[in-house]
């Protein structure tokens, strides 16, 4: 039953590009440029340095380093299609990935892309894999999983993902005691939270950081492209006992969630299959225990981000490594009558991005910017030209100066026909029924006040919506 509680589901990007000499030159003659990607399972905008409650300190110090994009949001806000989408450059429009079941590769098209890893391949890079980078890891099998697209790496560390101790919250049915088996089906056996007995050092993800930390250590004849993927905080949000003690349950804060919230949402949209799972958390009061769940499984997994960073500062790599540390998309934790991700709001598709790293000056940037343009901006700094297939944009106009104006939007999507458009503080909803949103979110940063029936605000809902008139 081990096994179970490692499982791989859906991750959180957080971009971080980052360098412990950030005046440094991109590259040198004879020091090539290497890579530290670093994927957090759904860690959503709770971190420290965005303003939130989790206690995030390794990854605020990442932010201190570079710049800090406040307004980044996901490509789709699912695990599956988010992560494909980040690691190919391109949108679900183009992959045919838009939802969690399914394999890029099977679809048209799909084994002619080439993901990031292979970019990098192709160039002279070593590429290695630990824990969740695709929608899966490699696994502990003989052969690895599918869903970790073995042909993007040259290895994939083999173990498990996440923290044992999931029997202690599920029944003899496999569902989370706390429901008394109200509810079945994913969010009926993976939907709990709550404190485990074992060490950090008995974690999967503390092992898969521990292997990264071993491999900067070593010395490499080629540069490296190393992927480090961190499963919690995704669900069930269980982690050693040690991060439940930092939040006390009653200093604990819910989320804004007033209870006329969906009153002015499109009909069609008030609920979705998640509604299920809220009812009863908020009616057996579950609630604040969740997000105490999460807050805890997001310090956890921020320690591991230090492990491996606290690696990479010490390393003959201190000073020519890029790190990208990317979680997939964000996460509701009741707000919204949701859980989970799986909506277009902001909660759901904004997450965490940094980049840092030589010649990048630390900073914050409020424009709105994609997980799309990771691969392009990559190739940039380590100087190689852009691929002709990448849909994403260069950042580094923004890297240089963080406040310089960008008229591009980031544009998600969740299942084709129904998008979202933030530029700058505008946050605009098109539903394929023909159902609209629009928020101001230096006004409203819960997205609680639809606007998009104000005759005020339909010259801007114009502006936002021509965005999509090439889908």
């Amino acid at each position: 039953m081990l096994r179970r509680f490692f499982r791989i589901q859906s991750f959180t990007i957080i971009l971080v590009l980052t360098s412990l000499s950030p005046c440094l030159p991109l590259a040198k003659a004879d020091k090539p440029l290497n890579v530290l990607l670093i994927m957090v399972d759904d860690l959503n905008n709770y971190v420290s340095c965005l303003g939130g409650p989790a206690k995030t300190p390794h990854i605020d110090r990442l932010a201190s380093e570079g710049v800090l994009f406040t307004n980044a949001h996901c490509v789709v806000p699912a695990c599956n299609p988010s992560r494909v989408a980040l690691l190919t450059g391109q949108r679900p429009e183009t992959t045919g990935q838009y939802t969690n079941p399914g394999n890029f590769r099977e679809k048209p098209g799909g084994m002619d892309r080439v993901t990031l890893p292979q970019f990098l391949r192709s160039k002279g890079y070593e590429a290695i894999a630990a824990g969740k980078i695709f929608h899966h890891s490699r696994g502990v099998d003989e052969e690895p999983l599918p869903f970790s697209d073995p042909i993007s790496w040259d290895f994939q560390w083999r173990g498990l993902v996440g923290t044992p101790g999931g029997d202690l919250y599920r029944d003899e049915q496999g569902l989370a005691k706390w429901h008394g088996g109200i509810v079945t089906g994913y969010f009926g056996t993976d939907l709990f939270w709550g404190p485990i007995p074992n060490t950090v050092e008995e974690t999967g993800d503390w092992q898969i950081s521990d292997f990264c930390a071993e491999y900067l250590d070593r010395e490499h004849d080629k540069p490296f492209f190393l992927a480090c993927g961190i499963y919690r905080p995704h669900s069930p949000q269980i982690a050693p006992k040690e991060f439940f003690d930092m939040y006390p349950l009653d200093d604990v804060r819910l989320p804004v969630a007033p209870d006329d919230d969906m009153d002015d949402i499109p009909e069609g949209h008030r609920t979705n299959f998640t509604y299920k799972i809220v009812k009863p958390m908020k009616e057996l009061g579950q609630w604040r225990k969740a997000v105490q769940g999460y807050l805890a499984s997001s310090s956890f997994a921020d320690l591991c981000v230090g492990n491996v960073m606290r690696a990479l500062r010490k390393s003959r790599y201190r000073d020519n490594t890029i790190v990208i540390l990317a979680g997939d998309h964000g996460w509701h934790i009741g707000d919204k009558e949701r859980i989970e991700k799986f909506t277009l709001w902001n909660q759901s598709t904004q997450v965490p991005m940094i980049i840092a790293g030589p010649g990048i000056d630390p900073g914050r940037c409020e424009r709105a910017v994609s997980f799309l343009d990771v691969y392009p901006t990559l190739a940039s700094l380590l100087g190689f030209d852009r691929p002709e297939y990448l849909e994403g944009l260069d950042l580094k106009t923004w890297l240089d100066d963080p406040s310089a104006p960008k008229k591009e939007p980031a544009i998600s999507v969740y299942r084709s026909g129904n998008y979202s458009v933030k530029v700058d503080q505008w946050s605009y909803i098109s539903y394929d029924d023909g159902g609209e949103e629009l928020y101001d979110r230096s006004e409203d940063p819960h997205e609680l006040h639809n606007l998009a029936s104000d005759p005020p605000y339909e010259e801007q809902k114009a502006r936002l919506r021509k965005h999509l008139n090439h889908f």
